[in-house]
């Protein structure tokens, strides 16, 4: 009956006889891994990363009394800190911060991003140019943006971007978009009818530095905001609303030729025919594009009979045409085999549907700039009468500091100014980035160095599992059954 075979345990000084045996199997693996990680660190494109830190302080400046009527004093629970904090994050990222930020930045004027938005218009033809490019930008931002709390009043806005400076212009921008908007939000009220002692002298003083910089920057932006006398006119204004709608009525005259060329096609079964863009057809739409955002861009600078506003209508118009033959000839190619008069319809058709989108863009972006310089001009009324109010409330601090720095108030003052009102410091500012965040090439070698390492002792098990020699005077006993007498040492080199 046959007996089982001893097993033996796993000797340490074998396994290290092993390795040291069949080295070259692990150190080739490493050094060739180790190199190719390292040398492929060169091919990754770098990514930069620019940081800002704001703090977010609420200050309590009115009295403890008056606090206590207004109920100022009761702190946040932890679950208004965290959602206040998620609702943060969320505004954020949301599409009117991210549609400021690329409005402010131009980001949507970048060539490379209308050439991406005109190859994806081809698949969803019934988007706008100018949507596509938007959604392809907000979804770029939302993972090139990152927003972290420490604690309840400090906040980080992350930007990674493979280009340093647009790093730091997102980041700082971002932060001054933040600022703006909740500023609109915020309560700025002055709190009347308070009762202090002279040892709130220093309060007194702190508000009316606050009423100088408040009224300082009213009269800023009024001076910001002040446009050219023939920019701002009635006439210049009325020639815009008339451009905007003669182009009205231009594209309710395509639409309606459109529509009838598509039920004309139906009939051929031609009415889902789609134009293959060429490289020819996108550059030009690309072209027009950043013509007529310069064209809009130039309505806060230059009158609408300006004859460098004429000038860029006449670009657009000439591209447009050129637009119109590279369409038509692009059909001709593509459907060939048609005949002429359907081939006709069909090279009609792709022409109104790129006018028409071009119609729609020319008419947002003037509608926009029309917008903003009536925001303008509307502004201006308003932000005069808050600087004549700033003025009377200099005027009321003055008096309150005065008479408190000559003794002559008493405890009848019951008025002080206190602002209830969120603000967002900025304490640490977004820089250009130096040295790129990704590939981290110390971490890369590392992991190269590991696999080289895992696959050196790969190779090491399999030889060694499909080796069958004795490596063992007990293994030559154990196969045999029979005692060994004698063994022959290996003699590495002869020695004299």
């Amino acid at each position: 009956m046959l007996q089982p075979k001893e097993v033996k345990s796993i000797d340490l000084k074998d396994i290290f006889a092993i390795v040291l045996k069949r080295k070259w199997l692990i150190v080739g693996p490493l050094v060739v891994i180790s190199a190719m990680a390292y040398g492929g660190t060169f091919l990754l494109k770098p990514k930069y990363e620019s940081t800002t830190i704001i703090w977010i302080d609420k200050p309590e400046n009115a009295s403890r009394e008056l606090a206590s009527i207004v109920g100022g004093n009761r702190p946040e629970t932890r679950d208004e800190q965290q959602s206040r904090q998620l609702a943060l994050r969320a505004e954020i990222t949301s599409q009117p911060y991210l549609y400021q930020l690329i409005r402010d930045l131009k980001l949507d004027d970048d060539p490379d991003i209308t050439r991406e938005a005109a190859k994806a218009r081809e698949e969803t033809p019934e988007y706008s140019l100018d949507q596509i490019k938007y959604n392809l930008l907000v979804d770029r931002l939302r993972k090139e943006i990152g927003v972290s709390f420490y604690g309840l009043d400090q906040m980080k806005i992350t930007v990674t971007n493979t280009d340093p400076v647009m790093a730091r212009d997102i980041a700082s921008r971002l932060t001054e978009i933040l600022d703006q908007e909740k500023t609109k939000y915020e309560m700025e009220k002055i709190l009347d009818n308070q009762s202090f002692a002279d040892v709130q002298l220093q309060k007194t003083e702190f508000y009316y530095q606050q009423a100088i910089d408040s009224l300082n920057a009213a009269q800023a932006r009024l001076t910001k905001l002040q446009l050219p006398e023939s920019i701002a006119s009635e006439t210049n204004r009325f020639n815009i609303v008339s451009w905007i709608d003669k182009i009205g009525l231009e594209r309710d005259d395509y639409s309606r030729e459109l529509n009838s060329l598509k039920q004309k096609l139906a009939d051929f079964n031609l009415g889902k025919a789609r134009l293959k863009y060429n490289d020819s057809i996108v550059e030009l739409r690309t072209t027009i594009d950043q013509l007529v955002s310069t064209y809009a861009n130039m309505m806060e600078k230059y009158t609408w009979d300006d004859q460098n506003v004429v000038n860029v209508n006449i670009r657009i118009n000439n591209y447009t045409q050129y637009l119109e033959e590279a369409i038509k000839a692009a059909a001709a190619d593509q459907y060939a085999s048609y005949p002429a008069n359907q081939l006709d319809m069909l090279q009609r058709c792709f022409v109104l549907e790129e006018t028409l989108d071009i119609d729609n863009s020319k008419q947002k972006r003037l509608q926009q700039s029309l917008d903003e310089i009536a925001d303008r001009v509307n502004s201006i009324p308003r932000l005069q009468s808050q600087i004549s109010e700033l003025q009377n409330k200099v005027a009321d601090a003055r008096k309150y500091r005065d008479a408190f720095r000559s003794e002559e108030a008493t405890v009848g003052i019951l008025s002080e100014q206190a602002k209830e009102r969120t603000k967002y410091k900025v304490i640490e500012p977004a820089q250009v980035p130096l040295v790129p965040v990704w590939p981290n090439k110390r971490n890369i070698v590392i992991i190269g160095i590991a696999m080289g390492l895992v696959l050196g002792g790969a190779f090491i098990f399999l030889i060694e599992i499909l080796d069958n020699s004795f490596k063992r005077v007990d293994d030559v006993e154990n196969e045999l059954d029979i005692p060994v007498i004698a063994t022959i040492p290996k003699i590495e080199k002869l020695r004299r």
